[in-house]
């Protein structure tokens, strides 16, 4: 249910990623999964070539691969270095820079991604590990020696079990008989490997210390039973330990009653910085910058705020990470060992993602995309002079129209500042009154930004504005704003949501005869609490939506965001869970609805679907409900992908009486 997004000298030659004239051509769904996603650079030791992943659409396989790619700084050459028919990710350089490791499943008996080994100069790759129960993470030893990597535990029965299995006797005991993942070390020479953590808890993201000796991580208690992913990134308890690469009792080095993560050694090895969140109980806390002298004590705030990963300067005084600012970040340098003000790195209206620094601290890569570009690798010198785009992974989009996309403000109640995206449609003339499509994200404590959208683009092109709200309960509005919605999801929420519908209108881009609203998730629930409580929408798409607070309690892997949203369990605050529930109010509903969902959900399972669809039916609403086999909280494959967006467009055209050529449907062009 989270969906979490990452972001004047610098500032002014960043004005406009580089996508060249616009061109006239209308974006079809195909054409948007054609986009190529850009992820993950990594400065080469010598801060001549970066590594980074390219995702692409396999038509034939109907799936998304990755592929490693390398780029040298200046962006004069790439590389395209990996090749695999089920792909590759998480390159990492060795520490003399003569190789790429990454993680890639290969071979037809292969189960799980193994450790691979290529030159960097190209040719054929070296499997490194060969793990029953694959790797989830590794990192190269300061001397290239050594590979830690964590893997799951594979059972101590398991001939036995994957007999009863055979022989249909595989009854699970649930919550019980979990598996957990444990770090380990590997001799890249000899392969002879050391486990290095036992016990009931899961570890993940090994860090080595500077010299070798030690190797950094965080821990869970969470695991998981049979085949299922372990998955630690909702654990409301996780803390940073260390443990000698030789072996040796592990070392707690925090304890703080909420979620630590992300471990970083700073290059001097006196320092391990990390973030964290102080309250456990919390779904909303802001993410804090925290410092730990590498041999022990008490933990240090250091008052910045972050969000995704950390990097050290080369001078172990400063960090680089990126700070939210409403639909847009900033990169930001900030002193944590010494006093000092941060430094904007880059900034303006765009979104950064992942980030690296050289070696040297002369240069920092990171992927950058705008309303008008889709990410692409920058190199900018932190001095502040021009920054270079050095990959172009979708040249194609010069050719397609791009839609106006402008932030709006307006007020909610209690006269709070509430900001969004609008996009106009294509061709859009001022004066001129086009059908609204409000989309409202997850979360609740997610956000839009300012990104490249390729599916708002898809609807542009057919003619509908699109507005995409950050209600209260959104990121990157400060903490007080992430957290007024506590114990009033669908109350000043939605709200706010109905206040930035009345703006579009009042703008006159808003047909107000022609609204429409669709949401997934957190946003699904608001698409069926949307429709009990106004008529103002001629038709609906709740995609994974949650339609009974008090059962989905029960059904979803993270009954903890609803105690803290709540503030409290079904059985404590049952109030709050009925007041909120769509099913509540599904008498009524009189607005057409689409439902969809994936199969394998976990998070938000398909009878929440499944209750709102009975439950209109047997009132006569017009409703319409489509299941994705082997999708889960998201629809992944892309046939699926083309089959959902094709509907929606069809379901929202049919109840505003819009027909269309053929040749302008979701999936073709003229």
């Amino acid at each position: 249910m989270r969906k979490l997004v990452t972001y004047l000298p610098l500032w002014l030659c960043l004005a406009a990623l580089a996508v060249g004239a616009a061109g006239d051509r209308r974006m079809t769904v195909e054409e948007s999964l054609a986009i190529k996603v850009v992820s993950g650079p990594e400065f080469s030791p010598d801060g001549k070539w970066i590594a980074y992943t390219v995702s692409e659409w396999d038509r034939k396989e109907n799936r998304r691969v990755s592929h490693v790619h390398l780029v040298t700084a200046d962006g004069a050459r790439t590389l395209r270095l990996t090749n695999g028919d089920k792909g590759e990710s998480a390159p990492q350089w060795s520490p003399d820079g003569s190789r790429v490791a990454f993680l890639a499943e290969r071979g037809e008996k292969e189960k799980g991604n193994q450790v691979w080994s290529i030159p960097a100069a190209g040719g054929e790759a070296e499997k490194l590990t060969s793990e029953e129960s694959g790797v989830s993470a590794f990192r190269w030893s300061p001397d290239g020696r050594r590979l830690a990597f964590v893997t799951r535990d594979t059972p101590p029965d398991k001939a036995e079990r994957e007999k009863k299995k055979k022989d249909k006797f595989d009854a699970v005991v649930v919550d019980q008989d979990y598996r957990y993942a444990h770090l380990w070390t590997l001799d890249v020479e000899s392969k002879e490997k050391k486990r290095l953590t036992q016990g009931d808890a899961t570890v993940a993201g090994p860090q080595w210390s500077p010299d070798g000796k030690w190797i950094a991580y965080t821990v869970s208690q969470s695991g998981a039973q049979e085949s299922s992913f372990i998955d630690i990134s909702d654990d409301r308890n996780t803390d940073i330990f260390v443990v000698g690469a030789e072996g040796g009792p592990p070392r707690q080095l925090t304890s703080n009653p909420g979620p630590d993560g992300g471990p970083q050694w700073s290059p001097d090895g006196k320092w391990i910085a990390y973030t964290a969140s102080p309250d456990p109980r919390s779904w909303a806390a802001k993410s804090e910058v925290m410092l730990v002298a590498a041999g022990g004590g008490a933990p240090r705030n250091t008052g910045w705020e972050a969000g995704g990963e950390l990097a050290w300067a080369p001078d172990s005084v400063s960090l680089y990470f990126t700070r939210e600012a409403g639909v847009y970040n900033a990169i930001v340098s900030a002193p944590v060992t010494v006093k000092g003000e941060a430094r904007q790195v880059a900034a303006g209206s765009r979104v950064y993602g992942q980030i690296d620094v050289s070696a040297d601290g002369k240069q920092v890569a990171f992927t950058a995309t705008d309303s008008r570009a889709a990410a692409d690798i920058w190199v900018q010198p932190p001095g502040g002079r021009e920054a270079r785009q050095v990959t172009r992974a979708n040249p194609q989009l010069k050719g397609f129209a791009v839609a106006e996309t402008e932030v709006i403000k307006w007020k909610g109640p209690e006269n709070l500042d509430i900001e969004g995206l609008l996009v106009k449609p294509l061709g859009y003339e001022a004066g001129k009154r086009y059908p609204l499509i409000l989309q409202i994200h997850g979360g609740p404590y997610g956000k839009f930004g300012d990104t490249f959208n390729s599916r708002a683009q898809i609807f542009a092109a057919h003619g509908y504005a699109l507005l995409m709200p950050n209600p209260r309960g959104s990121t990157g509005y400060g903490n007080e704003f992430t957290v007024a919605n506590l114990g009033d999801w669908g109350g000043k929420d939605f709200q706010d949501i109905m206040a930035g519908v009345d703006a579009a209108i009042a703008r006159g881009v808003a047909d107000p005869e022609k609204l429409v609203v669709m949401g997934g998730s957190y946003g699904g629930f608001m698409t069926f609490w949307t429709i009990t409580q106004t008529d103002r929408f001629k038709a609906a798409i709740g995609h994974a939506g949650i339609s009974d607070w008090y059962s989905f309690h029960g059904q979803s892997d993270i009954p903890g965001l609803m105690e803290y949203g709540f503030r409290g369990h079904p059985w404590t605050a049952a109030e709050g869970y009925r007041k909120y529930s769509p099913m509540t109010y599904v008498d009524r509903v009189k607005t057409p609805l689409l439902i969809t969902h994936g199969e394998q959900d976990r998070r938000v399972t398909i009878a929440q679907g499944e209750q709102y669809y009975r439950a209109l039916k047997k009132r006569g609403v017009e409703v319409v409900f489509v299941r994705y086999p082997r999708e889960g909280h998201g629809i992944q494959e892309p046939n699926h992908q083309i089959d959902l967006v094709g509907r929606q467009l069809a379901w929202f055209d049919s109840h505003l009486g819009i027909t269309r050529p053929k040749a302008v449907a979701a999936t073709e062009n003229k």
